[in-house]
């Protein structure tokens, strides 16, 4: 058995202090989990899960999961962290109830609208708030608190700190420790969508953040330490536990549903060791030993950093040379030996005999998307000539080279470095906590399913308070057989009566007072000679080795001289460990609550229908400067969002944006009427300590006669509705983090009173008709926004990526630099500094005064000649983002839009999008003003 636990005891009955959530993407890496020392585990289901291309549970691998994770006492929990559209609700639901059936302890939820379904239907049943929700403040955690969620994931972003003031709120708090990190605020990523096809919001993120990028900073390509300038490196919090349990943290989690098993059985039994030691010392500075620091690194390391927990890590954060496991360096080619192709390395760490290896070094050849290294197996190796199956740090092996087409042409170099990237022996350890398995992996996860299936097509037991020896329970079968033969063991206590005449009783106990009761279906004889003594008993009862029973005591009593034979002994035995361990699986499962008629609550008269939303269409603009307002003014936009997050270039530290000290002399230019339009757009992420200066922005806002908000999160959402002088003044609308994707989310805040609310932009046109039809039809006519021109942000990222990489040729830019956009005007430069991809398409890239940078799309967007259907979709407000143009430029943007709004018609949605492009724009450009190409977005495309 590994090291993983200090006790090898399973209790159920009281919650863990503090829990190790481990990730399951299998049914193995599930198994491997509770073996090593997981107190719960969440794993997807087949469908409507945020890891589309982990492994995923069947329906029957699922109730297996469950089943042997409740059968140790373990919790489980399923990912429903992506967003839905309406059509999939009803379906969610149907798979919601029967995970609820079958006892799941929790689900992790994205979708607002799914989460206003769960607890409507089951308010008692907790619900958690994935990392995919952006909880980054306290207010976004009260707000959910409110709607019943009991456990929120906050964003990866956040300090310890701030995890401490989101615990205030009463609900717990669970934070990733180890694993991947997003460089985005998680939820907040819409680069793999707009650009890919593929949303991470759907589950199918394509990873762009793991791909090469070079900078190009004002006209000029920059010299950088690796190319993969946005991935991260993986999270490593064992130095932060400790600390973390201070702060009261209640759930470790580790990621890695996409990871092998053997990664998930190896970083759980780190952590249970870690945490085991910082709560059996507590307010201790708990520190992981060298062993388990190298057996981090030994299992996936694409280097480490500490994340966001003490502070911003800046450079420390990023993995720029290599976006995959580099493994562990353990030396360097000293000879290469051409003939037999065999390499001498000197080592400086130890090597096995099959051991996985990579040569060569990792900044090299940086224009390739593949590792430059080359890696096999080291079959056999020598060292003084004789075959040795391990070396140690200082000695020189002699290592034969597989023979490979790329061997022959072209061998190692002297010096080049040599990583170890699998260590043999530290899969042979934690493969005991595997299943037994003699045969290939292959084998193993055959035998697996064979087990599984068997046991669920074959379940008959019932709950009852005794059964017979005849009597059969499969799924506790099952559960055995899955277990290692050093398995994590169930303290028991046995009761057992023998009396001639009667049935042999035993009843077995666990830790909890659950009891099962089993009779034989033999009758006791009298014994003619040596009758069954209670050591015989005794021994029997307590001779549990190998099994994933331990007995803690034992209460015999026999009446009169008894013939027991043996075999019905164990038998009798066996079968009552089985049925206690039926009872504790099946007492997680549940009865569905009363049916909830959807159709009914959700359908309304046909005359609610004729009555829906009739309301002209509007512009809304996002401007960035003062000039640009009164150009938006001018232009007759109907409503305009200033303020929001202000930009700062990292070169001129010129900012771009309206900031809080400008509004006041900027009111006194507005009349009453051009106030009414103004809506104030705060930052798309508020820390716990802006909420100070935002209630300042607040009371100036209200001075300036201003009282229009644009809530960039849920958490600005929650502030204004928790002030009742706020709540009553400002009309609020909802801006893009809320990731709006159906009609329940929109009716979650629409019926909240929210003046209007901005769709995802995700969405398709038609996914939007069929969210605000239905959104109509439950009674909650309302304007609904899409954004139809401008830069779309795809990231934001609390990494400062532009400041660290421009460090070192700040100077030398400085003194040539020449596009730092129009002093008069204040333009914001956005084409000054971008990331090119591989297929040169340029992302522009910008900071903001708080240090957070900004990733923009390389399209502008352009929904002109959309503009018919979207209004048909009853869509009434129509944003332009102005980011990047001119006053001059936003008037034009708006009395176009305002001119195809007015002649298109939306009863009439027959005719041809072409016919309103010809009378408003014929001589419409394909480019947008810095040259790059237009998009329409993912508006007649579904997300993945």
């Amino acid at each position: 058995m590994s090291d993983s636990k200090s006790s090898s005891h399973s209790n159920s009955c009281a919650d863990p202090a503090v829990e190790l959530l481990a990730p399951a993407g299998t049914l193995i890496s599930l198994l491997a989990a509770v073996q090593n020392g997981a107190d719960a585990v969440y794993m997807g289901a087949s469908r409507f899960g945020a890891r589309a291309y982990a492994g995923n549970f069947s329906d029957c691998e699922l109730a297996a999961g469950a089943d042997y994770a409740h059968a140790f006492g373990k919790k489980v929990y399923v990912t429903l962290n992506t967003l839905y559209r309406d059509d999939e609700l009803d379906d969610v639901m149907i798979l919601f109830d029967e995970l609820y059936r079958h006892g799941v302890d929790s689900v992790i939820v994205q979708d607002l609208g799914l989460l206003k379904r769960v607890t409507e239907r089951y308010p008692d049943f907790a619900v958690h708030a994935s990392t995919q929700m952006t909880v980054h403040n306290s207010y976004h955690a009260a707000f959910l608190h409110r709607r019943g969620i009991s456990r929120v994931v906050p964003a990866r972003e956040n300090s310890i700190p701030e995890l401490i003031e989101i615990k205030k709120t009463g609900v717990e708090v669970e934070t990733f420790i180890h694993g991947a990190l997003c460089i985005c605020y998680s939820g907040q990523c819409l680069f793999s969508s707009l650009v890919g096809a593929r949303s991470g919001n759907r589950g199918k993120c394509a990873q762009p953040c793991r791909k090469r990028y070079s900078l190009n900073a004002c006209g000029k390509t920059m010299s950088t330490d690796g190319q993969y300038l946005i991935s991260p490196k993986d999270l490593n919090a064992s130095e932060n536990i400790g600390a973390l349990i201070q702060a009261g943290v209640d759930s470790f989690k580790i990621e890695g549903r996409m990871k092998k098993p053997e990664y998930v059985a190896g970083v759980v039994s780190v952590y249970r060791n870690i945490i085991n030691r910082a709560l059996s010392q507590p307010g201790s500075k708990i520190l992981p030993t060298a062993i388990e620091k190298g057996k981090l690194k030994k299992l996936f390391n694409r280097d480490f950093t500490e994340g966001y927990f003490q502070k911003n890590p800046g450079g420390d954060l990023m993995s720029r040379k290599l976006p995959y496991n580099k493994g562990i360096l353990i030396g360097k080619i000293t000879s290469v030996d051409r003939k037999n192709e065999n390499i001498y390395v000197q080592l400086t760490s130890e090597l096995s005999a099959h051991d996985g290896i990579s040569i060569g070094d990792i900044g090299k050849n940086m224009n390739s998307t593949e590792d430059p290294r080359r890696g096999f197996t080291v079959k056999k190796m020598f060292a003084g000539r004789k075959i040795c199956s391990k070396a140690g740090a200082g000695e020189t092996v002699e290592i034969p080279l597989p023979q490979t087409a790329e061997n022959r042409t072209s061998l190692p170099a002297v010096g080049d470095s040599v990583y170890k990237t699998f260590d043999f022996e530290l899969q042979r350890e934690i493969l005991k906590t595997f299943p037994e398995n003699n045969g290939s992996d292959e084998d193993r996860d055959t035998l697996i399913e064979q087990t599984v299936l068997a046991a669920y097509e074959n379940e008959s037991a019932e709950i009852k308070d005794v059964y017979s020896s005849s009597d059969v329970f499969p799924i506790a079968e099952m559960v055995e057989k899955l277990s290692p033969a050093e398995s994590l063991q169930i303290p028991i206590s046995f009761e057992c009566k023998i009396e001639t005449g009667s049935p042999i009783s035993i009843t077995v106990y666990d830790s909890c007072n659950r009891k099962a009761t089993v009779l034989s279906d033999y009758i006791v004889e009298p014994s003619q000679k040596n009758p069954f003594s209670e050591a015989q008993a005794r021994d029997i009862l307590s001779k549990l080795g190998g099994t994933i029973y331990q007995t803690a005591s034992t209460d015999i009593k026999i009446i009169g001289d008894c013939f027991v034979p043996v075999g019905e002994f164990k038998t009798v035995r066996n079968k009552a460990l089985q049925a206690l361990l039926f009872k504790r699986i099946s007492e997680k499962r549940r009865n569905s609550p009363a049916i909830f008629d959807s159709a009914a609550n959700d359908s309304k008269e046909q005359t609610d229908r004729d009555s829906k939303h009739e309301l002209p269409p509007q512009i809304s603009v996002c401007i960035y400067s003062e000039d640009e307002l009164f150009a938006a003014l001018a232009a007759g936009a109907d409503r305009i969002y200033i303020g929001g997050d202000i930009f700062k270039d990292p070169l001129s530290f010129a900012e771009y944006g309206i900031s809080a000290d400008m509004i006041s002399s900027i009111s006194g230019k507005l009349s009453a009427a051009d106030k009414e339009k103004i809506f104030y757009k705060t930052p798309v992420i508020t820390k716990e300590n802006d909420f100070e200066s935002l209630n300042r922005i607040f009371k100036t806002l209200q001075e300036a006669g201003i009282f229009g908000i644009l809530a960039s999160n849920v958490g600005v959402y929650e502030f204004i509705k928790s002030h009742p002088d706020y709540s009553k003044n400002f009309k609020i609308a909802t801006d893009g983090s809320f990731n709006i994707f159906n009609s329940d989310a929109a009716q979650l805040f629409l019926e909240d009173g929210a003046v209007s609310v901005l769709l995802s932009p995700e969405l398709s046109i038609s996914e939007i008709g069929q969210l605000t039809e239905n959104a109509i039809l439950k009674g909650n006519p309302a304007d609904f926004e899409c954004t139809v021109h401008g830069r779309q942000r795809l990231m934001v990222t609390e990494h400062p990526l532009l400041q660290s990489l421009l460090t070192e040729t700040e100077s030398n830019l400085k003194e040539n630099e020449s596009k730092s956009g129009n002093e008069e005007e204040k333009t914001l430069p956005l084409q000054n500094y971008v990331l090119k991809d591989s297929k040169n398409y340029m992302f522009p890239v910008f900071p903001d005064t708080v240090g957070r940078n900004h990733i923009f799309n390389s399209r502008e967007l352009n929904a002109f000649d959309l503009l018919d259907k979207l209004r048909h979709a009853n869509i009434t407000f129509f944003r332009i983002d102005g980011i990047g143009h001119t006053p001059d430029e936003i008037a034009a943007l708006i009395r176009r839009y305002k001119t195809g709004l007015e002649e298109s018609n939306k009863n009439n949605p027959g005719r041809p999008d072409s016919d309103l492009n010809t009378k408003t724009n014929s001589n419409a450009k394909t480019n947008s003003t810095d040259g790059s190409e237009f998009t329409k977005g993912n508006f007649l495309r579904s997300a993945e």
